[in-house]
């Protein structure tokens, strides 16, 4: 019900729509004062250090391009290397922001995380049988911390040792440079690290691709059930551009309780991974079987079928923490609930005794 101006003059305050408005009017007034007040409290505990965070990620890197880079390669390092070389390679750090910083930096070897990404900033993973040659014990850091002024840059220098014995395919990870944040300082979830491809080679040989399938296995992440399928790529060479059909059957009733299409996946070479579906339910106890199609953009493709059982013990401790569980959720949200009673009550009392005292 909207009021002129003239008309909320005139208007008789005994009418029930005269206090229909009134009490919109001033709930609505007590939520915008209590965002508000939260909204201060928060700008002024994260403030601080949300400015400190964003100067310390205010940098870039980039590659000191040798003369044995590929020319068609310009973003990160490709290097045609030969036995028993040593060279020097350096990256450039540009410091965008207006205070000194300290920066960490880490050499990785190239990895698949479990989302199918090739991922070049993970320092403790296991290694795939297939790798006989790791590219972080071939490049050393000379100062693994450095230090630069203010809206400048500085040369950071590596030194790469060539392997004696001749390799195929590609060596791959990458170079990560990280700020430094103060102990004192929070919020360091938000910090951004950088990364620098680096890519090795002997020759332009391609080599043909290869994955494998391993077991099945049931886990639980941020409270979802999922499911994951062991799969290896043992060959040096990346496969880019995957598209991966996932199939699930109850072996009881054949009946399809999961179909999933994932596309754009990469997989690092001589790398081991678990790739995860969300299962979107509790388990069911029982044997399944799972089926994955994989193809690539160069026409490879790979076909697995790996059965595996839940047992009941596993669908006791994964279901009752799963949100999966509608069980479990409601119970969860009671204390929401109750809570907003209770502030719906305050709010009926504070009005009720404020319309009290002007009677």
């Amino acid at each position: 019900m909207e009021f002129s101006s003239d008309a909320r003059n005139k208007i008789n305050i005994y009418e029930p729509q005269f206090w229909g408005f009134y009490y919109r009017r001033t709930i609505n007034k007590l939520i915008k004062r209590g965002i508000f007040f939260i909204c201060t409290i928060i700008s002024f505990v994260f403030l601080g250090t949300s400015t400190a965070i964003a100067d310390s990620n205010d940098f870039s890197i980039s590659p000191v391009l040798p003369s044995n880079q590929r020319i068609d390669v310009e973003s990160y390092f490709d290097l045609l290397v030969t036995p028993k070389e040593r060279q020097t390679i350096a990256i450039i750090i540009k410091n965008n922001s207006a205070n000194s910083q300290k920066y960490n930096l880490f050499i990785n070897t190239a990895t698949t995380n479990q989302n199918g990404i090739v991922d070049y900033s993970m320092t403790n993973f296991e290694k795939d049988e297939s790798m006989l040659i790791s590219l972080k014990d071939l490049i050393s850091l000379n100062t693994p911390e450095v230090e630069v002024d203010a809206n400048s840059q500085k040369e950071v220098f590596f030194d790469l040792t060539v392997p004696e014995e001749p390799f195929e395919g590609i060596l791959l990870g990458g170079i990560t440079v990280e700020p430094v944040v103060e102990e004192n300082t929070e919020g360091i979830s938000n910090l951004v690290t950088r990364t620098l491809a680096i890519q090795l080679s002997e020759s332009d040989e391609k080599v043909e691709p290869n994955l494998e399938s391993g077991g099945v296995t049931l886990s639980q992440e941020n409270y979802r059930n999922n499911v994951k399928i062991e799969l290896r790529n043992t060959t040096p060479t990346l496969i880019n551009r995957v598209s991966a059909e996932i199939s699930i059957i109850k072996n009881e009733n054949n009946a399809l309780v999961l179909e999933q299409t994932r596309e754009q996946l990469s997989i690092a070479p001589n790398s081991k991974f678990n790739l995860m579906s969300e299962w979107n339910d509790q388990f069911d106890v029982g044997m399944y079987t799972y089926k994955i199609k994989l193809a690539d953009s160069q026409g490879h493709d790979w076909e697995f079928s790996e059965e595996f059982e839940i047992t009941a013990k596993e669908a006791t401790e994964l279901n009752k923490t799963s949100y999966d569980n509608v069980q479990y959720s409601l119970l969860n949200y009671i204390p929401l609930l109750l809570g907003g009673l209770l502030f719906l009550a305050f709010i009926f009392l504070f009005i009720t005794r404020k319309r009290n005292k002007k009677s």
